[in-house]
């Protein structure tokens, strides 16, 4: 798969796991046993994970010129 459709997934599940977060937490319920907390840990780990990928890219891309 395309890197560049890759990030785009992982920026809709970040978005949607942090919305999901938001409104458990304004509404105080859980959604499938996970509480608001989990929901924004789930969120970040996908954030996490796109800025380790650019991070990635940037690196192969400027180590590719030498």
């Amino acid at each position: 798969m395309a890197y560049k459709t890759m990030r785009h997934i992982m920026e809709w599940l970040f978005s949607i796991l942090f919305i999901i977060g938001v409104v458990t937490a304004a509404l105080s319920v859980t959604l499938a046993g996970f509480t608001p907390s989990v929901w924004f840990l789930m969120a970040f780990l996908a954030l996490a994970l796109i800025i380790c990928t650019e991070v990635t890219q940037i690196r192969e891309f400027l180590l590719k010129d030498k």
